[in-house]
């Protein structure tokens, strides 16, 4: 067997050194393990599970980098939040074993697959988990003209335009206003952020079905950014065009508590305001 473990080594020292101790952990239980500290992608099709130390961030680069696959992944929890985790460091020792003897049932997060065109051909494909932004790189307007199904909607203005996924909906579409969507559901938020105006579709928070295929025009302006999970960042050109749909596979989570979405909803978001 062979473990894949996740770190975040560049921003968060604590995570090399536990990489190290689980590391020791797994090969004497006889298991060969794998580094992807965030330096280049781990190719390797032997690889059974994944493992990922460290917060939200690491667990959304570890999504658009293996969640495409079919390889359930363990979010052990070392920041502060940990949305996406399952378990907390300090119950590594509780739980390890049972993980690796496969005692644990897969939440399925939806991702969302972003093709990038230019000029009818596409130039970039990402993967997120939480959302893709689209927005102006200084404090200005933006006009978006998108179609969903390829029905066009009213033109949206304003700061910019979140479509998140239900794991995403507790992110930055949260913050904008938008709706906490329960993960089992596979829908696709249409999130505004400060429209100009609150009289049309689009401008107000909405959900589609995940089936739906949005597609987004050239841009109106300059300085038009599109950003995938806070962590992938393009210009948007004004020959560029995006499509946004739910990815064929979504990201295999591994829960070994089984604790219900909304109770570990409740204890993060307590976690967030301090209470």
């Amino acid at each position: 067997m062979k473990t894949l473990l996740v770190n975040n080594k560049k921003y968060r020292e604590s995570t090399n050194y536990m990489t190290t101790e689980i590391s020791a952990k797994l090969q004497s239980r006889g298991i060969e393990v794998l580094v992807d500290d965030g330096t280049q992608k781990i190719l390797d099709r032997d690889i059974s599970n994944i493992i990922v130390l460290g917060g939200d961030g690491t667990m959304l680069r570890a999504a658009r980098t293996y969640g495409p696959g079919d390889l359930p992944i363990l979010g052990i929890n070392m920041g502060r939040v940990g949305f996406l985790s399952n378990i907390e460091i300090n119950e590594v020792d509780d739980y390890l074993d049972r993980f690796l003897q496969g005692d644990y049932t897969i939440d399925t997060m939806m991702m969302l697959e972003v093709n990038v065109y230019e000029n009818d051909v596409v130039i970039n494909t990402s993967y997120c988990l939480n959302e893709i932004i689209i927005k102006s790189r200084i404090p200005r307007m933006v006009t978006l003209n998108y179609r969903i199904n390829g029905q066009p909607c009213v033109p949206y203005k304003g700061d910019g335009l979140i479509f998140a996924t239900p794991a995403g909906s507790t992110a930055y579409s949260l913050s904008a206003g938008g709706p906490i969507v329960d993960p089992e559901l596979e829908a696709i938020l249409i999130t505004p952020v400060a429209p100009y105006t609150f009289f049309a579709f689009g401008q107000k928070p909405a959900v589609i079905a995940g089936t739906k295929i949005i597609t987004v025009n050239p841009p109106y302006g300059k300085d038009i950014i599109i950003s995938m999970d806070g962590q992938v960042i393009m210009d948007f050109m004004n020959n560029y065009s995006i499509e946004i749909k739910k990815a064929s596979q979504g990201l295999r989570l591994v829960n070994l508590k089984k604790v219900p979405f909304f109770a570990t909803i409740n204890k993060r978001l307590k976690r967030i305001t301090g209470s």
